[in-house]
C-alpha cells in the first residue's frame, strides 16, 4: 500500500466469501425486489427456486453491511465538504465572471444552492448546530416570575443544544 506522510491507512472492507457472478445475481436480485418485483417473478427472471431468491436477499444484506463496515465516515464526510466547497467556488467565481445578467443569476441560484447542502450536510452530520434566535412563550403561562421564566428559557436552550427535540423552537 503507497501512502503519503499524512495520510492514514483505510481498513479494507471483508466482504462474504461470494464469487463475482453471485454477488452481481445477488445485486440485481436485491434491486428487482427493491423496484416492486415479486418473488416469482424473480425466480422466473433467473430461473431459481423460492429459498435461493431469499437466501440471496439474505446474502445482499450481508454484503451491504460488510460495505457499511468498510467505510471511513470521517474521510467521506470531508471528500462531500470538499467537494460541495469547489463547486461553490467555482459557481461563485463563474457568476463574477459572466457579462449576462441571467447567466449570473443561474450561477448565484446554484452558489446558494449548494451552500444549502453543504449546511445541511454539516447540521446532519451535527458539526454546525442552529440555535434558535428567539424563544416564545405562549400568553396565560405559569412562569409570571421574571427570574423563574429566565431559568425556563435557559434550560429549554441546553436541552435544545443538546439535540432534545421542543415543540416551538
Amino acid at each position: 500500500m503507497n501512502m503519503g506522510p499524512a495520510e492514514t491507512p483505510v481498513p479494507q472492507k471483508v466482504l462474504p466469501p461470494i464469487s463475482r457472478p453471485r454477488q452481481k445475481r445477488i445485486r440485481e436480485i436485491q434491486n428487482l425486489f427493491d423496484s416492486g418485483w415479486k418473488v416469482a417473478e424473480i425466480m422466473a427472471h433467473f430461473g431459481i427456486s423460492e429459498r435461493t431468491v431469499y437466501y440471496d436477499l439474505e446474502k445482499g444484506k450481508e454484503l451491504d453491511r460488510a460495505l457499511a463496515e468498510g467505510v471511513d465516515q470521517a474521510a467521506t464526510l470531508g471528500r462531500e465538504i470538499r467537494f460541495l466547497e469547489e463547486s461553490r467556488r467555482k459557481e461563485l467565481r463563474a457568476y463574477h465572471l459572466a457579462k449576462n445578467p441571467q447567466v449570473k443569476i443561474g450561477h448565484m441560484r446554484n452558489a446558494i444552492t449548494i451552500h444549502e447542502k453543504l449546511m445541511k450536510l454539516l447540521q446532519d452530520a451535527g458539526l454546525v448546530i442552529k440555535m434558535p434566535e428567539r424563544l416564545s412563550i405562549e400568553e396565560g403561562n405559569p412562569f409570571s416570575d421574571p427570574e423563574f421564566r429566565a431559568k425556563y428559557i435557559a434550560l429549554m436552550k441546553e436541552a435544545r443544544a443538546k439535540g432534545i427535540i421542543i415543540h416551538g423552537l
